[in-house]
């Protein structure tokens, strides 16, 4: 874990135990006191704790501004990039888009960004450089919108690259990460396991290495890993054969922080695992991370290297590349001990090398170096050629024998979302990366948030190398003139009310208000959807149920698919339309909706027309509510008018499912579920 996903992991753990205690918390504590307990856990850098009591007070506060920044800031540090964004378009909103808090709109941008959306990031990040063009993020700010334009060109692959979830026999809802091939074995790392001792409810987590044979079920990986409950075990790293075998041990600074050392441990002759041993410095270095090893032969020095990460001094910034060649005299099958129970010395180290020509201010992770291509692949999310997060990049040595500048692997591997841990077979054919991408499993289900798994690449042709893009250049290249963006800012323009012509709005079925024939509900549109995003699991099950191997694969994507790109999708651009509506009304626009209700047809079409109507209400009162009623004033003076036009059951496709007892069917197949709905189908202004 470690280090910089280690940090991840953690701050997304600590939404847990809050959640988990605050039944123990009086209801009659102030919002200022929740609010007072998020500061000091944001302090403490335990970002999920404080967002959780930063929600608590804004559900009584709903439009306090601070709280509004204090939970968009919580949900960025733990990478809940849609919450993120939630807050700080509400925040902007309330705000008329002249917020006090300049970084807002940076911010805003970047969890955009990652999200994909960088036509709509770019707007806010010139938007940023316009207003802050002499701040200490400005620099920021240009790599992000450089990073948009150059993801916004990228074409999609030519080749045929198939990324598919490893499934729940490997992934759990915990982080799954650092994949490692050894003939038919698979060994990774795994957040699934309890803190013994902790007794907390629910406990703490440890990462522990788990190990699947033929791809089979996973299950925890015993000798020769440390089993114990004070520290962390991960990132195996098996060479020589296999007789030698590094990992790291990593442990709790803080909520927040961990810091992480490499282990050695070697088998002898009669295949028994020495005690592990703490490497020495200068590899591990006192004070800071040493972490994720991978070892390997580079032909082009004709040495053993050790690749491995560090925030050690004399880096790049952050998390850095090193690497360091190994005495092959000493690593090597023939040096392997005669008895593992006899102490056995370890050779000197080299100083280690820092990767310059790789690393940047920003996060490089996750080194693997494949032998039969001479190819090192690794993650980062400091190059300005990035879709977002952490992408995949490689390189190779140049015809001088220095790295050459590395490049992004392209779409499919890489995504908006975190990709890195990839991995190549030796013949090239197939690997495994890890990500938190769509498809991932998630503890948090309702705001799409942790945590990665283990995703399994198969690939067309043996991987080829990259042509080095350049020589590492002997004198750095004198920098280019800094853009003006003033010019620029109107290039991208924001979301316009055409945008949202034909927005789905999703339903559970039989919502809102199950069994009735009313025609008006008092809840709003959230009241409803946030339940239904709480039954995914519960859709999937049922949908899959009966089904085995590549068919419940397919079930289960589908309904994962229907979820993230409609229900959720639908929702989120909702509040966006209501910020657009509330910035034009301000500016004297009379503007009206033309909503249409749809249903399945499980029911007698009477039924289904007054649940279309409730459909219809729930939206209406989703805009009378939006932002604590910053709509209602022009919706009572007929500035802003909610109109709605006929019932659409009868445009139902006529393959859906109206059977009863068919419930797989009628109710959880995505394409009854896409008839549950209701429609924005037209915007007048």
């Amino acid at each position: 874990m470690m280090a910089f996903f280690a940090r991840i992991q953690l701050r997304w753990m600590s939404l847990l135990v809050p959640i988990a205690l605050a039944s123990f918390v009086s209801k009659a504590q102030s919002s200022r006191s929740y609010e007072r307990a998020g500061d000091k856990a944001f302090e403490l850098k335990d970002y999920g704790a404080a967002l959780h009591y930063y929600q608590v007070a804004l559900s009584r506060k709903p439009d306090d501004l601070e709280l509004l920044w204090k939970s968009a800031e919580s949900a960025r540090h733990i990478h809940a990039d849609a919450l993120a964004e939630r807050w700080y378009r509400r925040l902007l909103a309330l705000e008329k888009r002249k917020s006090t808090r300049p970084l807002v709109n940076l911010w805003l941008g970047e969890v955009l960004r990652k999200q994909g959306k960088y036509e709509e990031a770019e707007y806010y990040f010139r938007h940023f450089i316009e207003q802050n063009p002499t701040s200490t993020f400005a620099v920021l700010a240009h790599t992000y919108l450089k990073a948009c334009q150059w993801a916004r060109q990228q074409p999609p692959r030519k080749d045929t690259v198939l990324v598919k979830n490893a499934g729940k026999h490997i992934n759990s809802p915990f982080s799954d990460f650092a994949p490692i091939l050894v003939g038919d074995s698979l060994f990774f790392s795994s957040y699934r396991f309890d803190k013994r001792s902790d007794k907390n409810e629910p406990k703490a987590k440890l990462t522990k290495v788990m190990l699947s044979v033929k791809n089979g079920r996973a299950r925890e990986a015993s000798r020769p890993f440390p089993n114990i409950d004070t520290a962390h075990v991960a990132h195996p790293a098996f060479f020589g054969e296999g007789r030698f075998l590094l990992f790291t041990l990593c442990k709790n600074q803080n909520a927040s922080d961990i810091r992480c050392e490499l282990w050695l441990t070697v088998q002898d002759l009669r295949k028994r695992w020495t005690k592990p041993i703490r490497l020495p410095e200068p590899i591990n270095l006192a004070g800071y991370t040493t972490t994720q090893p991978n070892v390997a032969f580079d032909t082009v020095t004709e040495q053993l290297l050790l690749w491995f990460v560090s925030d050690r001094p004399g880096g790049q910034g952050g998390l850095d590349l090193w690497y360091v060649p190994l005495d092959t005299n000493w690593f090597c099958p023939c040096h392997i001990p005669a008895d593992a129970r006899k102490p056995f010395p370890l050779p000197a180290f080299a100083q280690p090398i820092n990767a310059n020509a790789l690393n940047t201010p920003g996060d490089e992770v996750s080194p693997f170096f494949h032998e039969a291509t001479q190819t090192l692949y690794f993650s980062s999310n400091g190059h300005s050629e990035n879709f977002g997060g952490f992408d995949i990049y490689r390189t190779r040595r140049d015809s001088s024998g220095q790295l050459a500048l590395p490049e992004n692997i392209g779409l499919g591997l890489n995504t908006p979302y975190n990709d890195f841990y990839f991995i190549v077979s030796p013949d090239g054919r197939s690997g495994y990366l890890s990500s938190n991408r769509p498809g991932a499993l998630y503890l948090d289900d309702v705001n799409k948030f942790c945590c990665n798994d283990l995703f399994t690449v198969s690939l067309p042709l043996p991987a080829q190398p990259p042509s080095p893009k350049l020589e590492h250049p002997a004198e750095p290249a004198p920098p280019s003139p800094e853009p003006s963006y003033s010019s620029l800012l109107p290039s991208t323009k924001p979301p316009q009310f055409e945008d949202f012509i034909g927005l789905p709005l999703y339903f559970d079925n039989d919502e809102p208000d199950r069994r009735t024939r009313r025609t008006t509900t008092a809840k709003n549109y959230a009241e409803t959807v946030v339940p239904y995003l709480e039954r995914q699991n519960e859709y999937r099950e049922r949908f899959a149920a009966g089904l085995q191997g590549a068919l419940r694969d397919s079930a289960e994507q589908q309904v994962d698919a229907f979820f993230e790109n409609a229900v959720r999708r639908g929702y989120e651009r909702l509040e966006q339309l209501c910020e657009l509506l509330l910035e034009r009304l301000q500016a004297g626009e009379t503007i009206e909706i033309v909503l249409k209700g749809f249903t399945s047809p499980r029911a007698e079409t009477d039924y289904n027309l007054a649940l279309a109507k409730r459909r219809i209400s729930s939206v209406r009162n989703y805009f009378s509510t939006y932002a604590n009623g910053a709509l209602l004033p022009f919706i009572r003076n007929n500035q802003l008018k909610i109109l709605e036009t006929s019932f659409g059951e009868a445009t139902a496709r006529r393959d859906i499912s109206d059977d009863l007892r068919d419930e797989r069917n009628s109710i959880y197949h995505p394409d009854a579920a896409r008839e549950r709905r209701v429609e924005i189908v037209e915007i007048r202004h």
